[in-house]
Parts: C-alpha cells; structure tokens; sequence
C-alpha cells in the first residue's frame, strides 16, 4: 500500500516537474507574458486557483492553451478576451469593476464609525462622573464622627 502510495507522489511530481519544464521554448518576453496571463486566470472546474498552481485537467489544458495564444503571438488582452467570452469574467482573478473599492472602504468606515461611537460614549461616561474632590466625603466622614460619638 505504501508502495504505491509513493509511487503516486513521485509520479505526480514527475508529471508536474516535466510540465513546467516544457515552458522552456519560451522567450524571456514571452514567458513573463504567459506568467502574468496564468497567474491572472481562475481554473474553471473550481474557480478557487489561478491556473499556474491549480492542477486539475481543465487547468492543464489552460496552460497548453495560453502557451499556444503567446507563442502565436496574441496580446494579454486577446488571450482574456478568449476566455472571457468562454467562462465570462469570472475567470479573471481581479474582475473589472470598481467593486474591489468597497472591500477597503467599508471595513474602514466601519472602523471609523466605531471609533467615533466610542469616544463620544466614553466623554458621555467622564462627564457623569462626580468631580473627585466634591463635598460628599467630608459629610460622609462627619456622619462618621457623630454616630462614633453617639455609640460611646
């Protein structure tokens, strides 16, 4: 069972090696290119992994797919523009939008917000205070003194 238990692993990290090897009839400008495009698009039979580490079969043929598009010579855009129109921008690790805006505005209005909640509870809480040198202590202190003289 072990056996081929390793035998799996070994062949699984042969097999991904030797893909990665085949990269190499790239150019340099090409191969920068084929990077940035394989690290922008999501591998569609999960849609969680670019597919540069994703290692599914559907993500394999991607990356044959978007070696073929870059040695043909076709733009970044050209090659988005393909699976696009085949997936739809779901299959863009940063979609196009402005939507990414409200993941940093709203976490820090929300702070902002909260922050400002509790400084006017906490002045709210300090103003209610009774001043630290009033009256009450010394009556206290008298009351005292006049019950201890009245119990001897």
């Amino acid at each position: 069972m072990r056996q081929m238990l390793y035998g799996t692993v070994a062949a699984v990290i042969f097999l991904s090696a030797g893909h990665a090897l085949e990269r190499s009839n790239l150019t340099a400008a090409q191969m920068a290119r084929y990077d940035r495009l394989t690290h922008e698009l999501i591998a569609p039979c999960c849609w969680r992994e670019p597919i540069a580490i994703h290692r599914s079969a559907e993500a394999l043929q991607m990356l044959d797919e978007v070696e073929q598009l870059v040695v043909q010579g076709r733009s970044e855009d050209e090659i988005k523009s393909i699976y696009i129109t085949r997936y739809g921008p779901r299959i863009l690790a940063d979609p196009p939008g402005h939507d990414w805006y409200w993941l940093y505005l709203i976490p820090f209005g929300l702070f902002v917000g909260l922050m400002l909640a509790a400084v006017v509870r906490l002045r709210s809480l300090v103003a209610r205070t009774p001043p630290a040198s009033s009256a009450a202590p010394a009556e206290l202190l008298a009351r005292v003194r006049i019950e201890t003289e009245n119990s001897w």
